[in-house]
């Protein structure tokens, strides 16, 4: 296999179709040749290039001499004759060809149909369960395997399910759940193929299915006189199955050429694996790479190999062999670039710092517009996730800068177009989750125990009509109207007043409304049949991960996360927020990276495995970093904060460049270091003066100061604010490869209740009962698995200490759960809820549960301190105070002065 490594922005495409003409002109016709990349769009610019490449060699007679141009030129004209039925196309669009050139060798049905994978794994889901309720059997086979894993086996099989492009299978050793598991998941996998047959096959199977073919020794005869040479781009990107399948291809004699840059492999989250473009590296043929860059500005230019050089010799992300140095090339010769650095450093909360992050970001934008002339619509800020880029869009609306956030989360699972669609389902059938979501939205606005009632109700419409009439009047005017044309019905639901004369889109935002707009003009440019099949598309799209968001409208500076950059470039690119530490969200189990093990979280090497894929991880952080910083084409502005000159995340990597907030600060023409000290941020809303020509009031120029703490405010968020160090969760976004926003706390809320309810981690109703819970309405059935399996263990840790260092709540003689306290202290009433205070053989315990990914009791000496005092003036009693951190099955104790000590410095220091 001959491999190249090509830097961001060297020219991969022309590189592509550079090989093109050589390919064509040494007699390999097109239709010979298929060319294969990662997107359908990638897929369609590659062949536009390719025939624009091969229309100028014709016209002009680029890349041949004009005497061997001659002689080829019916080459060429064949080869643009043959263009539009070429093979270019995506990774699995290239095996889904294979596949149907070979199917009656593969025992396939050549009209095979493509399954999505949200569809897949529906029909997984449905195998899955059937052999559940079979193995219930004590007779059955699998009853002891499903025995072994109890309540949290579906989960963890849905989990292995989607992982099964790492591997063509999944291996265990003698563990007893990881036997388990792979028996289960093998005896389901068989099933749901068997569901499948020969006309289903989703995007994991295609690539088993493909791998198989490669195999065979007549299928690969079949496709070796049909594709001479295969051309990969963004190699860097493919699973591990698809990277088997090419490797294949190549020993099979088919001449396989592949492209990537390593240092831009970001796609982990999705089963991408780095190290097979470092096999092809390793036992290929290495090909120069491509070190002309025509993208950068000189002094950005250097500013990458600075980078790329310095993570390369630490081996942070990739190694110096995956970091040729790049030279400006072209037009970019002539321009010099800029750099700027600026680091927010101090002892505040990590989230004040980040405050005055974004606030000197929005100066430097502004400052480059002005004194550059640099328009802000070429602009773009960088983020690694959207909870980052709220932060610069708060920012920039208080410096009055225009700006469009671009490519947001899924769009059909926005809010606002769920609202529509629950709408319309209650259109043709009151009933269920739509008519839950329509009473409890802004359609209806109901109180959620008036939601809940309604829905138990014998008759539910019934019950509403007695509750409110108003509310039944508006559902049948819906219903009426619903059963018109799907684009009437539209207009009706976003126009029509409901509530005091307002409209739905009254309560929406701009974007909020935009995104509507949109809605409407796609239903109007493609209006379906029937609300039955407009209601099945939006269903559809709301599954699947690329039906993206619809930008705002107008222009501005473009804000965007790092993956969703991938590809494109900007005049001016700022990255924020590279203090942002590294998270890895634990998981219930792991496949071992090399061996592809099955590691339930209880196997001995469960840590091993999992400190193994924290360091890929890792590593991915930096690749994305580099894929971040070369996006820029002239500018690159970064920022980070520091707390306590302790850098996290991205800043390791400016200290290990030597670039970091304790570098002295320095200012060039093209290069500007600067540490910024903290300073609060002013949080003034702007307000329009409509009452011009009136005196200003005399207080106008008072100035009122805040007390250190709000009115009333949570012992707890004291905590955070004093032990920044360990800086709270980020926000997570799924289309990041992060967990969804608030399963954290939803972790935490659950386990709480459940304590509080004396639940046990092995009642199934129990658990059922945590599953319909508020907290996790926002959650697909999934995510909501995936969080009760966390919650058990956590549950299953609590009750393991029960008689063993915590007292059963059978030997207690008084006992309080979910103790509801307010305490005041000078201008603060500080009100919270105290986990449990209870008697056990005369003594006293207040306890406080923690489901912390580590152990630092000293974050909770504050919170502990005055809920201690709560309890001295209330019951004139002195508890001891215990911590149960439960991941670790560990009980800390509190040593009363100590923390009584942190209440006195906290508020009377």
């Amino acid at each position: 296999m001959k491999v190249r490594v090509a830097s961001a922005g060297t020219g991969k495409t022309t590189s592509l179709v550079l090989r093109y003409v050589q390919l064509i002109a040494q007699g390999t016709p097109l239709r010979r040749i298929a060319g294969v990349t990662f997107t359908r769009s990638a897929a369609d610019e590659l062949r536009q290039r390719v025939g624009q490449g091969i229309r100028e060699l014709l016209t002009q007679g680029t890349y041949l001499h004009v005497g061997l141009l001659e002689s080829k030129r019916p080459l060429f004209e064949e080869a643009l004759r043959e263009l539009d039925g070429a093979t270019l196309t995506t990774i699995h669009g290239f095996m889904i060809e294979t596949l149907r050139l070979c199917a009656p060798m593969m025992s396939l049905d050549p009209a095979f149909s493509v399954l999505g994978e949200w569809e897949a794994q529906a029909l997984f889901e449905e195998e899955l369960k059937s052999l559940l309720y079979l193995a219930s059997d004590a007779h059955h086979g699998l009853y002891s395997a499903k025995e072994e894993l109890g309540n949290e086996v579906e989960p963890l099989l849905l989990q292995l399910f989607r992982s099964r492009s790492l591997s063509e299978r999944f291996y265990a050793d003698d563990y007893p759940k990881n036997l388990a598991l792979e028996r289960l998941f093998d005896a389901a996998y068989k099933k749901f193929e068997l569901r499948l047959g020969a006309s289903l096959l989703p995007p994991s199977e295609i690539e088993r299915k493909a791998l198989m073919l490669a195999r065979s020794k007549k299928a690969l005869e079949r496709l070796a006189g049909r594709f001479h040479v295969v051309l990969v781009d963004e190699y860097q990107d493919v699973n591990p199955l698809q990277g088997a399948y090419f490797e294949a291809l190549e020993r099979s004699g088919i001449a396989t050429e592949v492209v990537g840059d390593p240092k831009q492999s970001i796609y982990g989250f999705r089963n991408a694996d780095v190290n097979v473009f470092r096999r092809a590296l390793h036992s290929g043929e290495v090909l120069p790479p491509l070190t002309d860059t025509r993208r950068h500005a000189k002094v950005v230019s250097r500013f990458l190999n600075h980078m790329t050089n310095s993570l390369g010799k630490a081996n942070l992300g990739f190694s110096l062999q995956e970091a040729p140095p790049v030279n400006t090339k072209g037009s970019q010769e002539e321009t010099q670039g800029r750099i700027e650095l600026h680091w927010i450093s101090g002892e505040a909360a990590i989230a004040k710092l980040r405050e005055h992050e974004a606030k000197v970001l929005a100066e430097r934008l502004k400052e480059n517009h002005e004194r550059y002339q640099i328009p802000y619509s070429h602009m773009a800020v960088l983020a690694r996730s959207y909870a980052g880029l709220q932060q610069v869009e708060d920012a920039l609306l208080a410096a009055d800068l225009p700006y469009v956030l671009l490519q947001g989360r899924g769009y059909y699972e926005r809010i606002e177009v769920r609202d529509l669609y629950h709408a319309l389902r209650v259109g043709i059938d009151a009933s269920g989750l739509s008519l839950a979501a329509w009473l409890r939205g802004p359609y209806a606005q109901l109180l959620l125990h008036e939601v809940d009632s309604i829905l138990r109700a014998d008759d539910p419409l019934e019950l509403l009509k007695s509750i409110s009439p108003e509310v039944f009047e508006r559902l049948e005017l819906t219903q009426a109207q619903v059963r018109g044309t799907p684009l009437n019905a539209l207009k009706f639901l976003i126009r029509t007043p409901f509530i005091a004369n307002k409209r739905y889109v009254d309560f929406l935002d701009s974007r909020a409304r935009e995104n509507v707009d949109a809605l409407l003009f796609t239903v109007a440019a493609q209006p379906p049949g029937d609300i039955e099949l407009l209601l099945d598309r939006l269903d559809t799209l709301s599954r699947q991960t690329d039906a993206g968001d619809v930008p705002q409208s107008g222009e501005g500076i473009q804000l965007l996360t790092v993956h969703r950059s991938k590809g494109l470039e900007w005049p001016l690119v700022a990255v924020f927020d590279l203090g942002r530490m590294n998270y890895h969200q634990p998981q219930p189990l792991y496949l071992h990276p090399t061996t592809n093990h099955i590691v339930h979280r209880d196997s001995p090497s469960f840590n091993e495995t999992r400190n193994l894929l924290k360091k890929r991880e890792d590593e991915e952080s930096y690749r994305l970093l580099y894929v971040a910083a070369s996006r820029a084409r002239d500018t690159l502005i970064m920022t980070g904060s520091v707390k306590a000159n302790k850098p996290d995340g991205w800043m390791t990597a400016m200290s290990t460049m030597n670039l970091d907030h304790s570098t002295q600060s320095y200012t060039r023409p093209d290069f500007i270091l600067q540490t910024h000290a903290y300073m609060e941020v002013s949080h003034r809303a702007k307000v329009k003066d409509e009452r011009r020509g009136l005196s200003p009031a005399p207080y106008i120029d008072q100035r009122f100061y805040p007390h250190e703490h709000p009115p009333v405010t949570s012992p707890s968020r004291i905590k955070q604010e004093s032990f920044d160090d360990y800086e709270p969760l980020p926000f997570s976004d799924p289309e990041e490869g992060e967990r969804l926003p608030g399963r954290a706390t939803t972790v935490g809320t659950l386990t709480h209740y459940a304590i509080s309810q004396n639940w046990s981690a092995n009642n199934p109703s129990h658990i059922e009962n945590l599953r319909a819970q508020e907290v996790m309405f926002p959650f697909t059935l999934d995510e909501q698995n995936d969080i009760l399996s966390e919650v058990k263990m956590l549950l299953g840790n609590y009750e393991a200490l029960l008689g063993n260092g915590i007292p059963h709540p059978k030997d207690r003689s008084e006992d309080y759960p979910e103790l509801p306290m307010a305490l005041p202290v000078g201008d603060t009433v500080f009100q919270g809820i105290i986990d449990r205070l209870y008697c056990a053989d005369g003594v006293w315990y207040l306890e406080d549960y923690k489901t912390d990914q580590e152990i630092v009791p000293e974050k909770y000496h504050f919170q502990l301190a005055v809920y201690l005092r709560t309890i001295q003036e209330v019951k004139a009693i002195t508890p001891t105070m215990q911590l149960i951190f439960l991941r670790f099955n560990e009980i800390v104790k509190i040593n009363r002065e100590v923390a009584e000590q942190s209440l006195k410095d906290k508020i009377f220091e």
